[in-house]
């Protein structure tokens, strides 16, 4: 005789993240806005995990129970800001992109990107390593992860020019150099029309490398 089928278990329901387990991501979450916000509003050199506590309404122990160090800290906080300002990009970019024109939608809405302060100060850090090798060490994995991330988004706007194109990323490296070396440069020498002129002229050369 054929043996009857048994019944199957009812599936058991996720568990919920534990309570201790979200309380410290939470915390984490906490200490990363407030040295974001820090980073912004009174720049590198006023970020000190003094001030990034005082923010946060938290101790020096809690920060340290979750980074190690304040290279730790600012290499994380790196990582946040980058994800974020990749995601805000993207909304702009669907919120306002012309379909008859998407290069020149990516090209403003990039050249916004490098106009936000949270960009800016973002740059910062890179100076900031320079100088301080336990930062660098910090930051290069951040910011090589960032460059693929960089261009992943640009092959998945232009797949067309990406898989056409050997000198693909080479072209996306260098409209993001063109656009950080200009960011640094309006803070002390603001031209308006220069500005426009240079964005115009590189445009003018993304065109010819990616549709022509």
């Amino acid at each position: 005789m054929a043996r009857p089928a048994r019944a199957l278990a009812p599936a058991l329901p996720t568990p919920p993240a534990r309570p201790r387990q979200a309380r410290s991501l939470a915390t984490r979450a906490r200490l990363l806005d407030a040295a974001i916000q820090t980073l912004v509003a009174q720049g590198y050199a006023a970020l000190t995990t003094t001030e990034v506590c005082r923010r946060a309404g938290l101790s020096q122990g809690a920060l340290f129970k979750h980074f190690e160090s304040k290279a730790g800290l600012v290499g994380a906080l790196a990582e946040r800001l980058f994800a974020a300002l990749i995601d805000d990009f993207r909304a702009g970019f669907d919120r306002a992109a012309r379909p008859e024109d998407r290069l020149g939608s990516a090209l403003d809405q990039l050249a916004r990107s490098f106009r936000e302060p949270r960009l800016l100060a973002a740059l910062e850090l890179y100076t900031a390593a320079r100088s301080d090798a336990a930062l660098r060490a910090r930051l290069a994995p951040v910011v090589a992860r960032h460059r693929a991330n960089l261009l992943r988004e640009a092959r998945e706007l232009f797949p067309r020019a990406a898989g056409a194109n050997p000198d693909f990323d080479a072209v996306v490296d260098s409209v993001i150099g063109a656009l950080q070396g200009a960011a640094l440069g309006g803070l002390v020498a603001t031209d308006a029309e220069a500005a426009r002129r240079s964005l115009a002229w590189l445009e003018r050369m993304l065109r010819a490398e990616l549709e022509g």
